[in-house]
């Protein structure tokens, strides 16, 4: 932390100490706002390092790169040595890089003397090192929004799902970077407003909730005048049996398991089961629940599940939560053709629906989250020490860290203020409470450094132990540090190199490890975005929700396999496996794949899919929902598979769009568009993995022709046109061109299986020939992610020492994850 900002932290909290409790509310004011502070400091090189760097240039560099012809738009003229600059750092990093891989000069150009080319990198690699860690400022971090529901469930030991919190801003691909995580004071607002939520729960209400036993059947149902639901629709929408009521609707269904608006039930936690089987059917159908509110859809509403249901009796079983009151729950078949005016005749797959039973909520009341945080206290009798002890106790679990015996008292004076207007003891609990979850400590990760004796010098500066704790929780857990983790902090033990491998690991076997396979690869992969855009129904009729959910399943549990398994982070791009359900095998081609349920599944020799690429998700967030971009994927494979980002394209370079008439292919405008200079350089490392994936289209589907909505086109034939019961109403486009190189003449064979699928194989064997470069890429992403801030120059060294113990653990990612968290960096302030 800055010497400026840890004396002005330390003036507050002295202040706060004798002027409280009135002063607590400035000083965590005037506290945040320090946040927004930047400390200036002059980035200083020495005039014979500008000198020898300058003559180097001018030397080697300028003949190519200076004025308005300058190759590929790189003017050295241009270009500062004030390195303070983020941009000119960044262009002086380009250089480096480029010098350094050979690239520049390019091999047609005369090179400069091989010690002189040497002694060039080692001063500009000093120069930037030097310069990065001066720009770099220690940048306090907030919770993310995932981060703080997260901590305060396992902070009382609740379930809540906070509504409000603030949206957080991505800095370099993660919410987790301090830089992005400011706070406004509409965010303050939200947070004030969010631990009243969670207090609500905490506490309970203050009488015991009306449970609710509901055991129905469908031919029960009356609506909210007590008249039978669903009696003019018996014979048309459903069929009557004498166990129930059979549904065929996939669209719109009106039938409700419950009417809980009309029984007055509060949002909770209910348990439902149904005992249900399919008609008409030979294997499973698929059943679907949604829950909140499933008619007008003017609040809240959510999907429960899928689930198969066979053709035997069976019984299915729920447990859901309503988040607002007078909720219901609503089945649906999935997959099924509607019929309205035939049911009893009507000869498709069905599911008959029988017995009903939802109870709940089920909650406790009071809750054990009450219990917990007040002992055996009886708030009736409590006075002023038994909050002290409350308080005490609670503190440190907040802060997740050791305090001060007076850090108690400004809350405990919050607290004596209430009660001295008037408040009941548990009002004036909830103040101190609120004050607390509202703090700077609570807020923000603070990750002070230790002066350790005895040491080497390189390990002399450290955080503390309940930071390192602290850093590793969140890292791999999203959420605050154990008892475990707490109690090794506490001993001083958690440092020790086999302590935290055997931490990572009993935290990785965790199931709070889900927390990490989904936030980082929802945000490494981009998958976050998956709903940003919708597939344009006309073009992509058999897009639907269990298609997009299983996507993100098929990742995840992909993801998760090579984290749990410790498998070479290579398979991230050529895998023989993947994770399948019915619904995503049908759209990847892959016959004799039943149910919902996702599974391990090998896939056949020779086949186009295998690893992150091919997969629908990826494909999918790398496109729009009409088409896709050749130059989106080959940007997004460069930043977030290779690592090595190209520079943004000039301000005047317009979007490159493909005419879905069909008239010109994007290959073809891209050809015209890399006739540009300052495109050139970029586009001849974009294109190619850009169009290595042009057979897959922006739903993830394979193709060997685009779709087009041009009334000239033909139409598909039966065998083309995907399962869907939607009308298809596009037509067959131009042939899929999907070339590694546009330098070989492959006219001949457009839109060939063979050609396409050889060369997404080609494409993905290159990629995992390259493990040193993955492993780089994941080792930025990862160190990005869990020490909360930008990954710069002058962490290369230490990057580079996590990538060479990759090698020697054979590139495994359980592994690499290891090297990451015993490297010095994730130790250090």
């Amino acid at each position: 932390m800055p010497f400026f900002y840890e004396n002005i932290q330390t003036t507050l909290i002295y202040l706060s100490r004798h002027f409280q409790p009135n002063f607590f509310l400035m000083r965590t004011a005037l506290h945040l706002g320090l946040l927004f502070l930047g400390i200036i400091c002059t980035t200083l090189v020495a005039d014979d390092d500008v000198k020898s760097l300058s003559q180097f240039v001018e030397s080697h560099c300028v003949d190519c790169h200076e004025g308005a012809t300058a190759s590929g738009g790189f003017d050295f003229s241009k270009l500062t040595h004030d390195f303070k600059d983020p941009e000119v750092l960044r262009r002086w990093v380009l250089v480096h890089d480029r010098l350094q891989s050979g690239e520049m000069p390019p091999k047609d150009a005369a090179h400069p003397p091989a010690a002189s080319k040497k002694s060039t990198l080692n001063l500009l690699r000093k120069m930037l090192t030097q310069s990065d860690q001066r720009n770099s400022d220690v940048v306090l971090r907030r919770l993310n929004r995932h981060e703080y529901q997260n901590t305060v469930n396992d902070l009382f030991a609740i379930d809540a799902q906070i509504i409000g919190l603030p949206q957080d801003a991505s800095t370099d691909g993660f919410d987790t970077v301090g830089e992005g995580l400011a706070v406004s004071a509409e965010a303050m607002q939200a947070y004030l407003e969010a631990a009243d939520q969670v207090l609500d729960i905490v506490f309970g209400p203050a009488t015991e909730p009306k449970r609710i036993l509901h055991e129905t059947n469908l031919l029960k149902q009356v609506d909210w005048k007590g008249r039978p639901q669903l009696d003019s629709q018996i014979g048309k929408m459903f069929r009557k049996t004498k166990d129930g009521l059979v549904i065929f609707q996939s669209g719109y269904c009106p039938t409700n398991l419950v009417n809980f608006a009309r029984l007055r039930a509060p949002a909770g936690t209910y348990r439902g089961t149904l005992k249900v089987r399919a008609i008409q059917s030979e294997k499973p159908v698929t059943l679907r629940i949604y829950a909140g509110d499933t008619i007008v859809n003017r609040r809240e509403r959510h999907l429960v599940g899928y689930y198969d249901v066979p053709p035997e009796w069976t019984t299915i079983e729920f447990i859901d939560r309503l988040v607002e009151d007078g909720g219901t729950f609503q089945p649906k078949c999935y997959g099924t053709r509607d019929t309205r005016k035939d049911a009893d005749s009507y000869p498709e797959p069905g599911i008959e629906i029988g017995d009903i039973v939802i109870e709940g909520p089920l909650e406790q009341w009071p809750p054990a989250s009450r219990n917990l945080l007040l002992g055996d206290v009886d708030v009736k009798s409590a006075n002023s020490v038994d909050a002290k002890n409350i308080l005490v106790n609670f503190l440190p679990l907040a802060f997740r860290r050791k305090i001060g015996s007076d850090e108690v008292l400004p809350f405990v004076a919050l607290f004596e203020l209430a009660t001295s207007e008037g408040r009941s003891f548990e009002d004036a609990i909830r103040v101190a409470l609120k004050a607390i979850l509202c703090s700077p400590d609570f807020l923000f990760l603070h990750e002070p450094s230790e002066a350790r004796r005895n040491v080497a010098p390189d390990e002399a500066d450290s955080i503390t132990p309940h930071a390192l704790a602290a850093r590793l929780s969140y890292f791999l857990w999203s959420s605050m540090p154990d008892e475990n983790l707490r109690k090794l902090a506490d001993d001083g033990t958690l440092r020790q190199p086999l302590v935290l491998r055997s931490q990572v690991e009993r935290m990785l076997a965790s199931p709070k490890s889900t927390a990490f396979v989904k936030n980082f690869t929802g945000q490494w992969l981009g998958l976050r975005d998956i709903n940003f855009t919708e597939p344009d129904a006309n073009l992509f009729p058999e897009f639907d929700e269990l298609l997009r959910i299983s996507m993100l399943k098929e990742t995840g549990e992909f993801f998760g396999e090579v984290l749990r398994n410790d498998l070479q982070i290579t398979n991230f791009v050529n895998a023989e496996f993947t994770f399948l359900n019915q619904r995503l095998a049908s759209h990847y081609g892959i016959d004799g794949i039943e149910g919902q349920q996702m599974r391990k599944v090998r896939l056949p020799p020779g086949h186009i899919r295998g690893g992150l690429l091919t997969q629908a998700s990826i494909l999918k967030v790398t496109a729009n929902g009409t088409y896709s971009s050749p130059v989106q994927r080959g940007v997004w494979i460069l930043n977030n598979i290779l690592g090595t980002p190209t520079s943004p394209p000039p301000d005047n370079v317009g979007s490159i769009e493909p005419d879905i008439r069909g008239a010109t292919s994007i290959r073809d405008q891209l050809n015209r568009h890399r006739n540009i200079d300052s495109c050139r350089v970029c586009h001849r490392k974009i294109d190619p993995p850009g169009f290595a994936l042009e057979c897959f289209d922006p739903i993830g589907g394979f193709r060997t022709n685009y779709r087009t909505m041009a009334e000239t086109a033909k139409r598909p034939s039966i065998k083309q046109a995907p399962f869907t019961y939607a009308w298809v109403r596009y037509r067959i486009g131009l042939d899929v061109d999907n070339s590694l190189s546009d330098n070989t003449n492959q006219q001949n064979k457009l839109g060939d299986l063979k050609t396409i699928t050889e060369n997404v194989r080609l494409f993905r064997e290159s990629i995992a020939s390259r493990p040193n470069d993955l492993a780089r890429t994941l080792t930025r992403k990862l160190l990005t992610y869990a020490l909360g801030r930008k990954i710069g120059f002058s962490d290369r060294r230490a990057i580079d020492q996590i990538v060479r113990q990759s090698r020697v653990e054979n590139y495994g990612f359980r592994s690499l994850i290891h090297s990451v968290v015993q490297n010095r960096s994730f130790q250090r302030p």
